[in-house]
This record gives structure tokens, C-alpha cells and sequence, in this order.
């Protein structure tokens, strides 16, 4: 009798210890906060510094497209210190940029007026993460080579001053861009020990670039701008 009332105590003591483990165990973990960095209508999103590189139809009957590329500058939302990996305002560029993009075009119209050259396009852009960045202008793939955070849809129309027909007056080749970006898909992504999420699907932004000429082709040439909000596709 003695035995056995000290191996039911002991039995107990061995259940109170695995249901202790069993509670350790299961108890509640805290989920990481995710910042869903927002614009309002109206408020600049991102600015984008890069460039473009044109190329003629692959085939009779295909038409032209456009590479454009670089890296963002400014994010709503985020601090220079978590876009770029410097400090230091004059190292602040492509190969410091966490955050890149990548457009792929397909020329729609060309349209002549004048000393103007008008040019629709459509395709995809994609923002890119990259916790280690190697942007490069002289290898606009470096552009693309992060994690895909959000991918927009993309309408395009380029302005640009030719200088054609006036005799004698020669073009600056000068050009200005308007894109309407439509946001189908983000991914989140972690700086630090925070997670974050570039707006969501069904954003719009009215993008605006102001271009000019490269010192050498390639690139076709080289342009800086900004994204501004505006209200979502609710369709």
C-alpha cells in the first residue's frame, strides 16, 4: 500500500509537470506590428531617380519597348536611414538604394506634332527590396535583382521636344513624362526588427518625370521625379 501511494504521487507529480511543460509551451506569442505605409490623396509617395533604354521592334510587325530603371529616393513613411544605407546625403545613391524599380513597355502610338514627339506606352513596374543593394547604372538588370515588394500596371505618354521641322533650331531633346501606376499585388518586407508594407492593391499614383539626353547612349537618357496618390481603382 505504501508502494503503491508513492507512485501514485509520484504520477501526479510527473502530470503536473508535463502540463506545466504543455503551458510553457503554448502560451501566447506576439505577432511582429506591420506598418502599412499609406498616402493620401494628394501627397507625394516616392521619388525616383534613373534611366531609360529604348530598343527598336525584334521583329517586323512587333513593337518597340522600353526599359526604365533606377532607385527610389524618398518614401512616405520611411527615413533616409532605412532607404539608403548611409548617413551621409552625398553617398546616397543607386548603390546605397535599398529600394529600386524596374518598368518593362511595349510603345503603343507615336504621335508627331511638330517639334514634339509623343510616345504612349504600356507594361509593368516593379519596386524592389534588397537588404544588401548593388544598383548599377551600367547593368540596368542590378535593378531587378532584389524582392519584389509591389508590382504596378503601368499607362505612359512622353512629351519630348525634337526640335523638328524648325530649320535651324536644334531639339534639346529635352522630355517630360506622365505614368498612372495601379497597384495589383504587394509583399511585406523587414528593416531592422520591423516589418512594412508599400500600400496595398487597387493604389493609384500619377507619376511625373522631367528627362534629358544621356552623355552617351546607352542609356537613351536619364530622368528624376515623384509619385503623387491619388484616388484607388475601386472597380
Amino acid at each position: 500500500m505504501y508502494k503503491l501511494k508513492n507512485s501514485l504521487i509520484a504520477f501526479g507529480g510527473l502530470l503536473f509537470l508535463i502540463g506545466s511543460i504543455t503551458l510553457v509551451t503554448h502560451s501566447p506569442v506576439h505577432a511582429q506590428v506591420l506598418h502599412k505605409l499609406t498616402t493620401p490623396a494628394g501627397g507625394i509617395a516616392f521619388e525616383v531617380v534613373g534611366q531609360v533604354t529604348n530598343f527598336p521592334p525584334a521583329a517586323p510587325g512587333q513593337p518597340a519597348t522600353s526599359q526604365q530603371y533606377g532607385y527610389l529616393s524618398l518614401i512616405n513613411g520611411l527615413g533616409a536611414s532605412q532607404i539608403f544605407t548611409t548617413d551621409n546625403p552625398g553617398l546616397q545613391n543607386e548603390a546605397t538604394a535599398h529600394f529600386s524599380f524596374f518598368t518593362d513597355a511595349v510603345t503603343q502610338r507615336v504621335i508627331s506634332n511638330g517639334r514634339l514627339r509623343i510616345v504612349n506606352r504600356t507594361g509593368t513596374t516593379t519596386i524592389y527590396f534588397n537588404e544588401t543593394p548593388n544598383g548599377s547604372f551600367s547593368d540596368r538588370d542590378t535593378f531587378r535583382s532584389g524582392t519584389p515588394v509591389m508590382t504596378m500596371t503601368y499607362r505612359q505618354q512622353v512629351i519630348t521636344d525634337t526640335g523638328e521641322p524648325a530649320p535651324g533650331l536644334a531639339g534639346t531633346s529635352t522630355f517630360t513624362v506622365m505614368n498612372l501606376l495601379s497597384v495589383t499585388d504587394v509583399q511585406t518586407f523587414q528593416i531592422g526588427d520591423e516589418r512594412y508594407q508599400l500600400g496595398k492593391p487597387r493604389d493609384q499614383f500619377r507619376q511625373y518625370y522631367s528627362g534629358a539626353p544621356p552623355a552617351t547612349i546607352p542609356p537613351n537618357g536619364v530622368f528624376a521625379g515623384y509619385a503623387v496618390a491619388i484616388e484607388p481603382d475601386n472597380q
